[in-house]
């Protein structure tokens, strides 16, 4: 089967998409309405007489979902690589959705004690190891699905439901605590954002067993090139990707997290805004990042993916002072406009990484070597951001030193994006060492 067979088009390919973003979507809406209600749910969960305790508690939570990633990482990766991307991304929804339902349905501390922290904890694990096989499989079934002079833009679509998912999340929240009483938000409000995905699971479900496995999948097959190992090639053969994954994804989790879910929290206690306005700010800087990711995914399809990461990594680095200078004003439009601006220089990186770290992999390994390289720094720079910013902020006294995170972590991918070869307009089922000419644009 050739390449060209193997690629998607009209109706198919847009059902592909909708079904790799609807699991991405409940992941970070999951996730994004966790960190908007951080403040309620400490207060819930870990209640005590020092505030910063129940959020530090509460964010600490947060983070070890992200310790189980590298481990569905592995599992999910070595399954994806040896029995099809479309069977596991199936498991991962149902996984992911179940155990977050699950979240909406537990009684507080309150009610139960100790044993509410415990088992919201315990959800937190499960959701955390479903979260692991989610990102490698469904960027990995676009890649292989997309024509090759359109895989960033199509697997931009992946990224921008994590967009969408964070602004719908904060505008549900900012509704709930609009209509809804503090009384009412604290016995049953909260719980509505976790029983959505439920239903949105079971849709997810269905459109993902109504897929085929991607046509470069069922080459291997067909040759039987199916690794047996895939994790283990993946750490040998291609021990040098995922090295560069590493690297590059540790800016894109920190800022990520840092940029559309800890600064609703950093605006509010650091800023002075309300509840209202900081949700406000962060669905502007979503909607901008939304609308930018498209834009530059066409600069990287046109001309290359190096160039493009290498000019987000080093925009997004260099805003960093600027931004948080601006935080320190009175200026409420001065600060949202650098929010937002933060956000469109996120997007820049991710309009192409999200496709140049799918590409560097042989197919073989590619779910595996994605999933492993990504979900190590999402669990070591993403998962913990907000708790390590939280804890910078008390331990120093200043609201400037969370800006150390996306510094150090910005360099990190600079010098992680000088070392890729460029894989724009280069065939799917190419290796790493007979890689075929670059045809950009196609």
């Amino acid at each position: 089967m050739t390449e060209h067979e193997g690629q998607l088009q009209g109706a198919d390919l847009r059902r592909a998409i909708t079904a790799a973003a609807i699991g991405n979507f409940i992941t970070w809406f999951d996730f994004a309405a966790y960190g908007f209600l951080a403040v309620l749910l400490g207060q819930i969960f870990f209640p005590s007489e020092n505030p910063a305790a129940s959020l530090l508690a509460t964010f600490a939570a947060f983070g070890v979902a992200f310790l189980m990633n590298p481990i569905g990482g592995f599992v999910f990766g070595r399954l994806g690589d040896k029995v099809g991307r479309k069977k596991i991304l199936a498991t991962a929804i149902l996984l992911m959705s179940a155990s977050t339902f699950a979240v909406g349905l537990l009684p507080g501390y309150a009610s139960i004690g100790i044993a509410a922290p415990v088992l919201l904890v315990v959800l937190r694990i499960l959701q955390g190891f479903a979260a692991g096989g989610e990102p490698g499989g469904a960027a990995t079934f676009l890649v292989e699905s997309a024509a090759r002079g359109r895989r960033a833009r199509t697997v931009s679509f992946w990224h921008c439901s994590s967009y969408l998912a964070n602004a719908v999340a904060s505008v549900l929240v900012l509704t709930l605590n609009a209509i809804l009483s503090h009384a009412a938000m604290f016995d049953w409000g909260w719980r509505i954002p976790f029983l959505i995905a439920g239903p949105l699971g079971l849709v997810g479900l269905y459109l993902r067993l109504r897929l085929n496995d991607t046509a470069e999948f069922e080459r291997l097959q067909s040759t039987g090139e199916v690794s047996q190992t895939p994790v283990k090639d993946a750490l040998t053969a291609s021990r040098r990707q995922v090295i560069q994954v590493i690297g590059c994804i540790a800016f894109q989790a920190a800022a990520f997290y840092f940029i559309f879910v800890y600064m609703q929290t950093y605006l509010q206690s650091q800023v002075g805004f309300s509840f209202g306005m900081a949700s406000a700010s962060t669905v502007i800087c979503l909607c901008a990042a939304a609308v930018a990711i498209f834009v530059f995914a066409w600069f990287s399809d046109q001309f290359g993916r190096k160039p493009v990461i290498i000019l987000g990594a080093v925009t997004s680095t260099l805003i960093v002072f600027p931004a948080f200078a601006a935080f320190s004003t009175a200026n409420t439009a001065l600060i949202v406009s650098v929010h937002a601006a933060m956000g469109v220089c996120l997007a820049m990186f991710m309009s192409a990484s999200g496709a140049a770290m799918v590409e560097i992999f042989p197919s073989r390994v590619r779910y595996a070597g994605f999933s492993i390289g990504f979900n190590i720094s999402v669990a070591i720079f993403g998962g913990t951001a907000p708790y390590v910013a939280t804890w910078l902020i008390a331990a120093t006294g200043s609201p400037v030193s969370p800006s150390a995170i996306l510094i150090v972590t910005g360099l990190m991918a600079i010098a992680a994006a000088f070392t890729l070869h460029e894989t724009a307009g280069r065939r799917v089922d190419a290796t790493i060492g007979a890689l075929d000419p670059i045809r950009v644009g196609e």
